[in-house]
Order: C-alpha cells, then structure tokens, then sequence
C-alpha cells in the first residue's frame, strides 16, 4: 500500500471516515473546492485568513455531522483549535500573518532604547532573577522531599484488575496522530477526538467497543493484553469492533 507523503488534516480525517467526497462537501457547503483542499491543508490562504477559516470550518464540521454515524460527531471547537494551531507553528506573529489578508493591522514599529536605559534595566532584572532563583530552588527542594511515592506493585495490580472484565482497548501514538470514534453496543459516544505520536488512552466496556480510525497507520491497539499492533495502512479508514473475547 502506498504510503503518504503528507500527514492527514483532522479536517481531511473527519470527512474521510463521514465517507464525504470534497466535491460532496462543497456542494452541501457553497465552499470553493480549492478553499477546502487548502483548509485540509491547514492553510488559511486561499479564505482569507483564520478569522475566515473559523467560519467555513464549522460549515463544513455541520455538513460532516449530518452524514457520520450516530455517537462519532466531530467536535468543531477541536478542528478550530487544531487549525489555529497549525497556523501557530510558522514564525511569524498571528497579527503579522493576519495583516497580510486584511484582517488585522500591522503592528507599528517599536521605538528604541537607549543604551544606558536598556543597561539600567538589565541591571535590575538580573537581581530580581538571582533572587528568584534562590527562592525557587529552594521551593523545588521541598517539593521533592515531599513527593509521594508510588510503589510499582500498585500499578501493576490496577493493570491486571482493569484487564480482567470486558473490553480493555489501549491505543497508542505511533506516529503522527489520527482521529478516533468509539461507541459502545447502545451506540453511545465512548471517545471522540485525537491521539497523537507518544499518546497512550486506555478505554474500557463490559460488553463491546466499535472503533472507526481516520489514519490506521498512526495508531497502535492492544486489546485485552493482546497487542494488535498497527492495524491498517497511513491514510486508511478502519472500522472494527471488539467485545471481550476479541476482534469480531
């Protein structure tokens, strides 16, 4: 299977496990194609900006929720926070990148100081960090005498106990991230957001835990101590379910 060279948007993930073509979405939406291919790119360049994507990333997450199964609604404050924080990651401010769609003015230019004010300032700030670093060190020292400790055996005893009824699905973190539905046999809603590289969640039912997976290839499932590794390839939506005596 080939494997991507990009990883998936929450956005994109969201309207592939809804089974939603973007030509679907524009057409439920009034979004340009090219707008939605460029919000699934976490880009907000082709809408205006992020103000504008916040909107039109709602639309979309309404149109997604019309068409997904019951219990695995996509939470749109989640696919917003997600963009934002891709836009976070270039280095530039939000008010500078914003000022280049119109949206915010640019910051005016900032006056300089001179020297002897900035050495007077300076001066002062590194006595109130030696201070402070004293002060704080002190506090780290205490804390750490204080920290309980929490014996190994504890915490195995919680794993073998939580393992033995129903259905105990870990999920972890592989690579990148994915979104993840869970429900369980009443079709109630049991997980519906995002596990990223290096994240560990362990849900558990007494009967039964149906799964739909955005991006098979980033996670990993361990169900009732059995590891079932990484269960599908990068990009591919996978619906499976598990009750206690395994994968049906």
């Amino acid at each position: 299977m080939a494997r991507l060279m990009a990883e998936k948007s929450s956005l994109q993930q969201a309207r592939e496990a809804a089974g939603l073509t973007l030509e679907q979405i524009s057409a439920l939406t009034n979004i340009r194609l090219g707008v939605i291919k460029d919000l699934e790119n976490n880009s907000v360049d082709l809408c205006g900006g992020v103000a504008y994507a916040r909107g039109h990333i709602r639309s979309i997450v309404a149109a997604v929720n019309k068409k997904a199964p019951k219990g695995l609604r996509v939470d749109a404050d989640q696919l917003v926070a997600d963009m934002e924080a891709a836009q976070s990651q270039d280095g530039r401010k939000i008010i500078e990148r914003l000022a280049e769609n119109n949206v915010a003015d640019k910051t005016k230019e900032k006056k300089r100081m001179k020297f002897r004010t900035l050495a007077t300032i300076s001066a002062a700030v590194l006595s109130i960090g030696f201070v402070a670093q004293i002060a704080i060190s002190n506090v780290s020292q205490i804390n750490s005498d204080l920290a309980p400790v929490v014996s190994n055996e504890v915490i195995e005893q919680t794993k073998i106990e939580t393992a033995s009824t129903g259905v105990n699905l870990v999920v972890t973190g592989v690579k990148g991230k994915s979104w993840i539905g869970l429900t369980n046999a009443n079709g109630e809603q049991v997980f519906n957001g995002q596990i990223s590289e290096g994240q560990i969640a362990t849900f558990t039912d007494p009967q039964l835990i149906k799964a739909i997976i955005g991006n098979a290839g980033a996670i990993s499932l361990n169900l009732n101590g059995a590891d079932l590794g990484v269960v599908g390839g990068d990009g591919e939506v996978v619906r499976l379910d598990f009750d206690a005596n395994g994968q049906l």
